[in-house]
């Protein structure tokens, strides 16, 4: 039998229009009825239960490093669990997609990451997929940097991390207990989020990390995801017009700053089909 999973989903959001004062009912309500949810996290948490057991953690807190931090030291000190599967609360996933992506990440023993749009629908949340594809058992490809919406990281990926980071009391007057592992940065001259910042963190270990391929996601309902060769499929003729359009900028950008335009390696944004 696999071990349970750690599922974890930041709902700072739902906490805020719904008040402080009556979140902890709210939430109550919503484990209750996850498949019924208004939101995307609680939905694809209750698709994760139909894969295994998940020890569920809900971080309503504001600042995400932080809260993404705390929840690293909690499935690391707190449970047995041998994969965390992070959501954010605005992207979904069947049972499916999180059991390839928990499959691979169990075989690999790293990341596994969901590719999708951004909440712009002009760009993808990834840097830097490449072939060729790998089968883990199911299709990845290795990536650099990925957004942390839907991602699978084995214990031992986490383990490692931590190891080589500072930590900080998650509570005024509690232990060290929490490993700053999801940092913001600076890189090549951009600002970075936390997600790219363990990424980055992750590619000086020289720990591995995967997109998972032929896996639809939704993120703010837009439904995206890469095929077999690594290339964009959209869903809707206007949203992948509108990505379209976000890659050719970038790449003109990138074009003016290095007088040598390259075309964008992992996206074909003019193949459509619903998915």
């Amino acid at each position: 039998m696999s071990a349970p999973l750690f599922f974890s989903t930041f709902m700072y959001s739902a906490c805020k229009v719904v008040g402080a004062e009556h979140w902890q009912d709210v939430l109550a309500y919503e484990l209750g009825h996850l498949d019924n949810s208004g939101w995307h996290g609680f939905r694809t948490l209750g698709q994760a239960r139909r894969v295994g057991e998940c020890v569920a953690y809900v971080d309503a807190s504001t600042y995400i490093d932080r809260a993404r931090c705390v929840a690293a030291g909690q499935f690391l000190r707190q449970t047995q669990c041998d994969v965390w599967l992070t959501c954010d609360d605005d992207v979904y996933a069947d049972r499916d997609v999180i059991g390839k992506l928990v499959d691979n990440c169990r075989v690999s023993r790293g990341l596994c990451a969901l590719p999708y749009m951004n909440r712009d629908g002009a760009s993808m949340t990834f840097r830097k997929v490449t072939g060729p594809t790998v089968w883990q058992p199911h299709a990845a490809r290795i990536v650099d940097r990925v957004g942390m919406g839907l991602v699978a990281m084995h214990r031992d990926f986490v383990t490692i991390l931590a190891t080589h980071a500072p930590s900080f009391r998650s509570r005024e007057s509690g232990p060290v207990d929490s490993p700053f592992i999801f940092q913001n940065g600076v890189e090549d001259g951009h600002f970075i989020g936390e997600d790219f910042g363990v990424c980055a963190l992750a590619e000086r270990a020289n720990l591995p990390m995967h997109v998972l391929l032929d896996a639809p996601g939704q993120h703010m309902n837009l439904c995206a995801m890469l095929d077999l060769d690594g290339q964009v499929l959209v869903q809707g003729d206007a949203h992948a017009d509108k990505l379209a359009r976000g890659v050719a900028d970038k790449n003109a950008a990138h074009a003016a700053q290095t007088l040598t335009p390259e075309p964008d390696p992992v996206t074909n944004p003019g193949r459509r089909r619903h998915v």
